[in-house]
């Protein structure tokens, strides 16, 4: 892997030419999902061993890439710069703010879960208003 000139330091990323600061794997689907989904690993699965991550789980290992059935084969979106499906709208003045796995399954949000019994899980921050985000995946904090 290189990194170019636009890799992160302590600003946000420009342009769309991201493929040199992007980590992808392929991945089995447990359950359908669509581009811009968020994704965590499962056991026992029938089908795949991801399905879509929400703040009851403890992990969140990346972003779908595109849409796929239950049993396919998708790329992994685990760390660059990627576009989020979000829980919520956005606006220009959300832009660096740090985005956490919402309660609804696969989707985003700016707010971290402050529910009991929730998981904590920083996906990364918000590039731009359309939902392009710096993926830095962080485990959790539960709260009691």
């Amino acid at each position: 892997m290189s990194f170019s000139g636009s890799f992160f330091v302590g600003g946000l990323i420009s342009g769309d030419d991201t493929d040199a600061e992007t980590v992808r794997v392929p991945a089995t689907l447990n359950e359908a999902v669509t581009a811009g989904d968020l994704l965590r690993p499962i056991t026992n699965g029938a089908n795949g061993f991801l399905e879509k991550a929400d703040d009851r789980g403890v992990h969140c290992v990346g972003v779908a890439t595109s849409n796929a059935s239950a049993g396919e084969s998708i790329d992994l979106l685990q760390f660059g710069v990627g576009t989020v499906n979000f829980s919520h709208a956005l606006t220009d003045a959300d832009v660096g703010k740090a985005v956490y796995v919402s309660s609804t399954a696969g989707q985003a949000s700016l707010t971290a879960p402050s529910t009991s019994g929730r998981a904590i899980i920083r996906v990364g921050f918000l590039q731009n208003s359309s939902g392009r985000c710096l993926i830095l995946p962080i485990t959790i904090v539960l709260h009691s």
